[in-house]
């Protein structure tokens, strides 16, 4: 064993304690007061300036090298989801209504690892180290607070690295993958205005429920008939609401739906799509609509020096097999993709897969973040940060 991954065994068992102690008190988007103060007392004790309360219940700790040199940010995220966990395990929620779902407890454990290692190596690194425990990523806002409240200055950020542990992978492999890895996030709503009536005499009325059922249909044609199929896409209606009686045509109904896509062109294309179709279709039924389109995250783009650079330092630190670009990127969303419109970014992915056990996806009440993976997921962020910050 080198020293490096002498002294992550060392801490082994702290690294479990610590991530179960978070499992067992989780906390929504801007409420992770406890996380919070966890996360810097850890980082207070190994003698990092801490900036608390940042961006709301954000922690920023700086690590300062001995020697003059770039900044590199390791970021993870603090909250969790409101989602009655029903995983089975011995340090379940203890937090009615609410779980790390997503694995952001083993996230932020692989970090404060990284610290607590890197820590010990501070007189050999040229420059500096910056963890940024984001609040609010599921529900959207942390990261675009951290980067108002100068999150990435003083001193500014040269790159910045997320982990995350993804079911699918097997255990411990890590995949370094240029390019977009998830996709952008826009949302809208569709309200359809008819005229209402009796369900009795439908033709004194127009009836917005029927028009809207067109409308859904339509709109999947735009994904099945209208773009590149080697493009990836989704648009889906997530919402429906209209109708108070059986015998009642109501006035209006709406829908919520959401798209994703890693295309720039593909986005803009589908948004005007979608109000082209509602227009044609509501006026061809004699109703009217509403249309509100919101883009509310770009698509997680990992910079392409920079994942060649960590590409190169992984597969020399680990075994062969355990780093690989072989990925086909996800539709889901990250915030990690703002803190990537500053600066180059690359968003990690590491397999939280058990031996021989069904995979288990996040936000799943059933999920289990596996405590194998923790060493490995620390030494690649030291890994990383060491290639970055060249060691003296």
């Amino acid at each position: 064993m080198t020293s490096l991954d002498q002294r992550i065994e060392a801490i082994r068992e702290e690294l479990i304690s610590i991530r179960k102690d978070l499992h067992r008190q989780p906390e929504l988007g801007f409420q992770e007061h406890r996380t919070a103060r966890k996360v810097a007392d850890y980082l207070q004790n190994l003698e990092f300036e801490v900036t608390p309360g940042i961006g709301g219940t954000g922690v920023v700790g700086l690590l300062h090298g001995n020697n003059p040199g770039p900044t590199i940010a390791l970021r993870v995220c603090l909250d969790a989801l409101a989602i009655e966990e029903n995983s089975g395990v011995a340090y379940t929620s203890e937090n009615s209504g609410v779980m790390h779902a997503c694995g952001h407890d083993g996230n932020m454990t692989m970090a404060l690892g990284a610290a607590s290692i890197l820590a010990q190596y501070r007189g050999q690194l040229n420059g500096k180290v910056k963890f940024i425990f984001q609040p609010s990523e599921e529900d959207t806002g942390g990261a675009a607070e951290i980067i108002k409240a100068g999150g990435l200055k003083n001193p500014d950020v040269d790159a910045i690295i997320t982990i995350h542990n993804w079911p699918g992978l097997k255990q411990g492999v890590m995949v370094v993958k240029s390019g977009p890895v998830m996709a952008s996030s826009d949302i809208f709503r569709i309200r359809i205005i008819g005229t209402p009536g009796h369900g009795a005499w439908p033709h004194l009325a127009v009836d917005p429920i029927v028009v809207a059922a067109d409308v859904i249909a339509q709109l999947q044609h735009i994904i099945s008939r209208e773009i590149d199929p080697i493009k990836p896409a989704a648009i889906t209606i997530g919402k429906i609401n209209g109708g108070t009686a059986v015998n009642i045509i109501p006035e209006s109904v709406t829908l919520d739906g959401t798209v994703r896509t890693f295309d720039a062109d593909v986005r803009n294309f589908i948004q005007t799509r979608i109000e082209e179709i509602v227009k044609g279709i509501t006026q061809a039924a004699r109703a009217t609509y509403e249309l509100t389109y919101d883009r509310i995250m770009p698509p997680v783009n990992n910079d392409k020096n920079l994942t060649v650079q960590a590409i190169k330092i992984l597969t020399q630190a680990f075994a062969p097999g355990m780093v690989t670009s072989e990925f086909t990127p996800a539709l889901g969303c990250e915030e990690f993709a703002l803190f990537q419109e500053q600066i180059p970014g690359l968003f990690l992915f590491i397999g939280n897969d058990f031996e021989e056990c069904p995979m288990i996806p996040i936000h799943s009440p059933n999920y289990v973040f596996n405590d194998n993976i923790l060493a490995v997921g620390v030494k690649a962020l030291c890994e990383i940060v060491f290639g970055y910050c060249k060691r003296s």
